[in-house]
């Protein structure tokens, strides 16, 4: 935005704060989670809470650092959106383009001059039609031998002479982000809702015995002949036996659907895998020094149980030789082949790095691969 922080209103300076925060506590969420993950708003929003250190924040606070995002002619680089989980869960996500590795962060400071930038075009268009609404149309122009000097009738930027109540209408325009049903829940709602009608039915059934027991009991009628209360009991019973049977098997084909339709276990190996891959940025920085400390040269071998002991020793989290053994194996035959390769003659295991062959972007790479 075009004027200092300091020269803004005090509203539009706690809303950029608010951003802030908001990208501040969001990046720390995803250096523990990773940005595959969703962050769930009941979480995210007392993160927000203790950095910004205003008033607590709201789920409609979150919705509109989103929604302005998503405006201004930099919304189609908006990287978020907010997915509705049902029972009360409403999740941040980050779009598959967005999506970085292991040790990938956000760019905070281009995504609060994106919003800055959003917010100032939202003034600018909110103005200009406020102008166009309240401008009185002229009847007639008299004419004058002198071109008269034309009068600015916009404002092209959120200046500090605006008055509070010009602000806070502004604010209360600004766009909020719409929460979308994630496609898993959407797929197993009409199952719920099936379950839903089946407990109304059997709740009505039940309510419906008790208004008639209460209806006898205030009638005198509970001294009626036994072969007459022993017939009007006989249909509620076979009813009720006939309901509880269906509602059970609904519960099962329910059940069974659900598991269907979920996502199908990735399995052990293809987690291996996919912790090797997140780990490989950082194992291949270890090969690359190992690689260099040997001194200059087009290829340079290692026997595997000393290069495992280095590579152990070098990377900051702790890993077993099995895990560091599979990031090697996953850089020699995935990530960066030529430049990693095992070499294996019976028992004996060799790695060699061919230092002609460094990759150059792997980060793309790893996210072909699937490592987000």
């Amino acid at each position: 935005m075009a004027p200092a922080a300091a020269t803004l209103p005090a509203e539009l300076v706690d809303l950029l704060s608010l951003h802030s925060s908001f990208l501040t506590a969001l990046s720390l969420y995803y250096a523990h989670n990773g940005t595959a993950t969703p962050a769930d708003l009941r979480e995210l929003a007392p993160s927000i809470s203790a950095i910004w250190q205003k008033r607590k924040v709201t789920f409609d606070d979150i919705r509109l650092c989103v929604g302005v995002l998503g405006a201004g002619p930099a919304g189609n680089r908006n990287p978020f959106y907010l997915s509705d989980y049902t029972q009360d869960k409403v999740c941040l996500e980050i779009s598959d383009d967005y999506k970085m590795g292991a040790m990938g962060a956000l760019n905070e400071d281009a995504l609060q001059a994106m919003f800055m930038e959003n917010l100032d075009h939202l003034w600018r268009v909110w103005s200009d039609s406020r102008v166009v609404k309240l401008s009185p149309r002229p009847i007639a122009t008299p004419k004058r031998r002198a071109r008269a000097r034309k009068a600015g009738t916009t404002q092209t930027m959120i200046q500090s002479f605006v008055d509070e109540n010009t602000i806070s209408k502004f604010l209360s325009h600004l766009p909020q982000a719409e929460i979308t049903l994630c496609s898993s829940a959407a797929a197993v709602a009409p199952l719920r809702e099936k379950g839903r009608k089946r407990l109304r039915e059997f709740q009505d059934i039940q309510q419906h015995g008790r208004s008639q027991k209460k209806s006898r009991e205030s009638t005198g009628k509970e001294n009626e002949p036994a072969i007459l209360n022993t017939q009007s009991a006989q249909p509620k019973i076979t009813e009720f036996a006939s309901v509880r049977k269906s509602n059970l098997l609904d519960r099962i084909l329910a059940k069974q659907e659900a598991a269907k339709a979920g996502p199908t276990p990735p399995s052990p190996a293809e987690l291996q895998r996919r912790a090797a891959l997140q780990r490989s940025e950082e194992v291949l920085g270890v090969l690359s020094l190992l690689a260099a400390s040997k001194g200059p040269g087009g290829r340079v071998s290692f026997s595997m149980a000393a290069l495992l002991q280095s590579i152990q020793s070098s990377i900051r989290t702790p890993l077993s030789k099995d895990e560091v053994l599979k990031c090697v194996e996953v850089l020699a035959n995935e990530v960066t082949p030529g430049y990693v390769s095992v070499l294996r003659m019976g028992a004996i295991s060799s790695v060699i790095i061919n230092s002609s062959l460094r990759p150059v972007d792997v980060k793309s790479r790893l996210v072909a691969l699937g490592a987000a």
